[in-house]
């Protein structure tokens, strides 16, 4: 098939368009080049200000992480014929390297992009070059960081390895900080939402801290600006830049800043695009913190403009769209100003919620003379706390004038205006039991205060992570009300006002709503919580309102079914408030019953109440989606790719996918009038739900089964956000709170499905990689729950039970089924378990296959 004919206008594609890397399209569109998108990550980047997605043609997203996207992305691009690749914001740098260097375009190359990212590999490849920087280490364990620095003397800094905007840089002046900021950053992610896998520790730089800004065409450079940076200290000592001062470019020190960064450009393969690079001017001469290659966080070009005549937006797109005029133009010179300047970032005391932003106030700070643009971060409902480093300044003013006297003068009459921009009030808090990735993301975009209550077997499980911000209590069991009060107490919050409590636990539920009724908060009532729960109480309720149900007896006490009925020709016998299918079985007789009840009872089962239904055959369906104040604001439906009873009985790993609301119609006239008639009969007002339903294919009939007041379980969250671009996550937070979430569609084409990857019996060795598995065809996501060295079960006896799980792709619903065969056929093959029950010899031979090139053998003395 031929490849479709490149645009006639050129395109420049910009990967990760953060910050101001929203001044590249424009910067392009007025060299006539057209500008696309490329997210190097699965999901945008919640923390930095976001790319306008009108000024780009097109977007793609490719995690750099996964090399099927990537090939992926590469023959889309090559299909346009783009001028440039480049990156907009730092954690594109290493994908625009390689997507630049494969299409054979300007590059940086990847040989160093490591380097250029990661800030250890950065000061190591400067000392390789010979060019001064600091003494450096750095580990996962705090403890051996704080011997480096034992070792090597104090002050240090301790910081992430590829954060930003001075995230979690701490300066400490023995062990006991070092270790206390080595943890801060290991348990926290960077403010580009990555888990910090390692912390650095580096000798501290002594002097003055510069910007040396820059733009460069096979290695000839143009020096933008150079800049001063002057800071305040904090009540608690720690310093954060107040003003950017720009410098005249002949006085000193600005011409060895200047040299010692050439050197640096070089040592780091920076030969094209734009640089920012941070260096202290040390007694022994200049050193540097960090060099991002690309643009200035601080750059605004209309005011860049204006105290420089040039800025480095349009320097970048003239550099990459129009090379020989750059040359011609600035290769080899440095700015010169045309007026004082500097980039005041201002600080507050203020903790809690943005209501409003009072813009008299900003117009009276924007009305001082030397005064160009007051950037207010800040919008109504965003998280303002007091200012730690630049992410938490609330306001970045840039000021311009004849000299720097005006500019000094107009910045410490801001100080009297600053802290009434924002009229704030106290952050929404929420009491949480048990994690859900996906509601503690909301918290943190939405400024909630989150208090995690963890039960000890949740977190020995060991896959959750909490981000950091998140308040943890650890209890022993956070399903017990007893467990969270006390454990609230003992952290001083038994009197803390807390807006909500929120559970995606479907055995928490009950829970949740008790401790609201007691703290006077916002849940699901416990009262509607245990119709949620019970099937047999759910299903009175449901058929009550008219629609089809499963007849229902309840089994009091499953240890003893000598007084229960036998009313059904099949029945389905399970626990009364059970989940995932555990203790589920068909019963074909009153003697299949007494058995199961026999098994039960020498199995010392703790769950005693059950409910006898009567069976109902057909497809199982599932509804996905949320009400709000009664409303149904978002529903998806779709269905098990068989239905869960049989997927067990079969030993067979479950499977789903949604259908499509334009192409499957049928599916959603059919279950819409169901779904809205369960939910007003189970009381659901406020909140996410997942539902299942037997659908007849020959009638087109929809019986209840049962619902659940959480999201769906398996990957149904990110499922309904490939398909649908709706967070189910933020959803439950939002309505939790008693406040509406977005609604809005965005409905993606094809088939998306996903399915749970089968385990054997025995103990799990290793398996391919969630990476690995999104180099198969149509995988976009993996996870993989099941740690090595656990021992895996044979028999599948619920539906959580499983290795790990893959969202897959497709155009057709045959080809989905195929992928998702293939994916698991491929998952098994490369699955290394060693095998229980055997004798030792038979595992020494299993071993001596996984190593047939190694002698284990019990060799003699030679």
């Amino acid at each position: 098939m031929a490849l479709p004919a490149p645009p006639t206008r050129p395109t420049a594609v910009i990967v990760d368009g953060y910050s101001s890397g929203t001044f590249l399209p424009p910067a392009f569109a007025r060299l006539g080049v057209d500008v696309v998108h490329v997210h190097s990550s699965a999901e945008p980047m919640a923390s930095m200000l976001q790319p306008d997605p009108a000024a780009y043609r097109e977007a793609h997203r490719c995690p750099a992480e996964d090399p099927a996207a990537v090939e992926r992305t590469v023959a889309a691009l090559a299909a346009l014929g783009p001028v440039a690749v480049l990156a907009g914001q730092e954690p594109g740098v290493p994908l625009a390297d390689a997507l630049s260097e494969r299409l054979g375009l300007a590059t940086n190359g990847t040989a160093l992009s490591a380097a250029r990212r990661d800030k250890y590999e950065m000061i190591e490849a400067l000392r390789r070059a010979g060019v001064r920087c600091a003494e450096q280490y750095k580990s996962d364990d705090p403890q051996a960081l704080a011997d480096w620095a034992e070792r090597g003397g104090y002050p240090v800094v301790v910081k992430p390895l590829s954060s930003a905007s001075t995230d979690h840089v701490y300066r400490c002046h023995d062990a006991a900080e070092v270790l206390a900021a080595a943890r801060a950053v290991l348990d926290s992610t960077d403010i580009f939402d990555r888990p910090n896998g390692e912390a650095l520790v580096q000798s501290f730089l002594d002097g003055t801290e510069y910007i040396v800004d820059t733009v460069s065409v096979a290695g000839e450079r143009y020096v933008c600006g150079v800049w001063e940076y002057e800071k305040t200290v904090l009540p608690g000592g720690r310093n954060v830049y107040d003003l950017d001062v720009l410098l005249d470019p002949d006085a000193e020190p600005v011409p060895r800043l200047i040299a010692y960064v050439d050197r640096v450009l070089e040592a780091l393969g920076i030969v094209h695009g734009p640089a920012h690079a941070e260096v202290i001017l040390t007694p022994e001469g200049p050193a540097l913190v960090e060099i991002g290659a690309r643009l200035n966080g601080n750059m605004n070009p209309d005011f860049h403009d204006r105290c420089l005549g040039a800025n480095q937006a349009d320097l970048t797109a003239l550099a990459y769209a129009r090379p020989q005029e750059f040359l011609d133009r600035y290769a080899g010179r440095v700015y010169r100003p045309l007026a004082a300047a500097a980039v005041h970032s201002t600080r507050t005391e203020a903790d809690g919620v943005v209501e409003s932003v009072d813009t008299a106030v900003v117009d009276r700070i924007a009305a001082l003379p030397s005064v160009h643009l007051v950037g207010v971060k800040l919008g109504p409902g965003k998280r303002i706390r007091p200012t730690a480093d630049l992410l938490t300044s609330p306001l970045r003013i840039f000021l311009t004038a004849p000299g720097m006297d005006a500019v000094r003068a107009d910045r410490a009459a801001i100080q009297d205006l600053k802290d009434a921009v924002y009229r704030v009030r106290e952050p929404a808090s929420v009491l949480l039991l048990g994690p859900d990735k996906y509601v503690l993301q909301a918290c943190l975009r939405h400024g909630v205060d989150a208090v995690l209550v963890w039960g000890a077997a949740g977190r020995d499980h060991g896959l959750a992570e909490v981000p950091d911000g998140v308040r943890v209590l650890l209890v022993d069991d956070h399903k017990s009300p007893e467990a969270v009060l006390a454990a609230l107490h003992r952290a001083g919050l038994g009197e803390h006002r807390f807006d909500a409590v929120h559970t995606s636990d479907e055995w928490a539920l009950v829970t949740a709503g008790v401790l609201a009724a007691h703290l006077g908060c916002r849940a699901l009532d416990p009262a509607t919580a245990v119709h949620f729960r019970d099937k047999s109480l759910q299903k009175r309720k449901v058929a009550a309102a008219g629609v089809p149900t499963a007849r229902v007896t309840v089994v009091e006490d499953v240890h003893d079914v000598s007084g229960v009925p036998w009313t059904f020709d099949r029945a389905v016998l399970k626990p009364a408030a059970g989940a995932a299918t555990a203790r589920t079985s068909v019963v074909s007789s009153a003697q299949e019953l007494e058995a199961l009840s026999r098994r039960f009872r020498s199995q010392h089962t703790a769950q005693r109440t059950f409910v006898l239904e009567e069976f109902v055959g057909g497809d199982e369906w599932i509804a996905d989606g949320f009400v709000h104040d009664g409303e149904l604001l978002f529903l998806a439906v779709g269905r098990y790719g068989d239905p869960c009873l049989t997927t067990i009985d079969r030993n067979e790993p479950l499977w789903l996918r949604h259908f499509d609301p334009k192409d499957e119609s049928f599916a959603y006239e059919r279950a819409e009038p169901v779904v809205r008639r369960c939910l007003e009969a189970l009381g659901l007002r406020d909140g996410v739900f997942h539902m299942e339903l037997f659908h007849d294919p020959e009638t087109g009939r929809l019986t209840f089964s049962e619902c659940a007041a959480r999201r769906g379980g398996a990957l149904v969250h990110e499922q309904v956000q490939a398909k649908f671009g709706v967070h189910l996550g933020e959803a439950a937070l939002l309505l939790a709170l008693g406040r509406a979430p977005r609604a809005d569609v965005e409905l993606r084409p094809g088939l998306v499905g996903t399915s749970y990857l089968k385990g054997r019996a025995g103990i799990h060795f290793s398996c391919p990689s969630p990476a690995e598995l999104r180099a198969l065809p149509g995988v976009e996501f993996a996870r993989i729950e099941f740690p090595a060295g656990a021992s895996f079960l044979e028999d599948i006896d619920n539906t959580n039970h499983r290795m790990g799980q893959v969202l897959v792709s497709a155009a057709t619903e045959d080809e989905l089924r195929t992928r998702l065969a293939e994916v698991r056929a491929w998952f098994d093959e490369r699955l290394v378990v060693a095998p229980v029950d055997v004798t030792g010899r038979e595992l020494r031979a299993w071993g001596r296959s996984l190593r047939p090139d190694a002698d284990f053998s019990d060799p003699l003395w030679p």
